[in-house]
C-alpha cells in the first residue's frame, strides 16, 4: 500500500505506544539518581513516560526521577498536584537546533504524589528559576502522534 503513495506524501510509522500522549508543556524538575534538580519542560506525558527538552544528556537506561506540577486547571483539584515519577532513558538525542538541548524520553516505573512539605523545597526553587508561571490551556491539550 505504500508503495502505491504519490512520493509527495510522507509515509509514516504507525504508533507503537500502548498509551496516547499528550503535549503538556509546563516547568518539570529532573535528574539523574544522585545529581541535584535541573529544571526542564515536558513536550508530551502518557500514563507510561514523557518525553523533555533538558539542556543536558542523558545516557540510555539512566534511573531518573522528575518531579511535575498538575496544574487545578488540569486536574480539577483546588491545588496543584505533585507527582514524582520514577523511571530511566529510552531515548536522547540532541535537538534540531543548534540550541545545545536534547529531547529526552523517559518509560516510567513508579510514581508517588508529593506533600505540601516534600514539595516545599521543589515549590522555592521553581520561584527562583521561573518566576513567570506557566499557564496551561487545558482546551489546547490533544494527544501526539494522531
Amino acid at each position: 500500500m505504500v508503495d502505491q503513495l504519490p512520493a509527495e506524501v510522507p509515509s509514516r510509522a504507525p504508533e507503537r505506544r500502548r498509551n496516547p500522549r499528550f503535549e503538556l508543556h509546563f516547568p518539570v524538575f529532573l535528574r539523574a539518581f544522585g545529581e541535584p534538580w535541573s529544571l526542564t519542560e515536558s513536550v508530551d506525558v502518557g500514563g507510561a513516560g514523557a518525553l523533555f527538552v533538558t539542556d543536558r544528556p542523558f545516557l540510555l537506561n539512566t534511573p531518573v526521577e522528575y518531579v511535575m506540577t498538575f496544574p487545578p486547571e488540569l486536574t480539577k483539584a483546588p491545588a496543584p498536584l505533585r507527582v514524582r515519577f520514577y523511571g530511566s532513558v529510552l531515548r536522547c538525542e540532541r535537538t534540531s537546533s543548534d540550541s545545545g538541548t536534547f529531547r529526552v524520553a523517559v518509560r516510567n516505573s513508579a510514581h508517588r504524589y508529593l506533600a505540601e512539605t516534600e514539595a516545599a523545597t521543589l515549590v522555592e526553587m521553581e520561584h527562583r528559576q521561573a518566576p513567570a508561571a506557566a499557564v496551561i490551556d487545558t482546551n489546547a491539550i490533544r494527544p501526539t502522534g494522531t
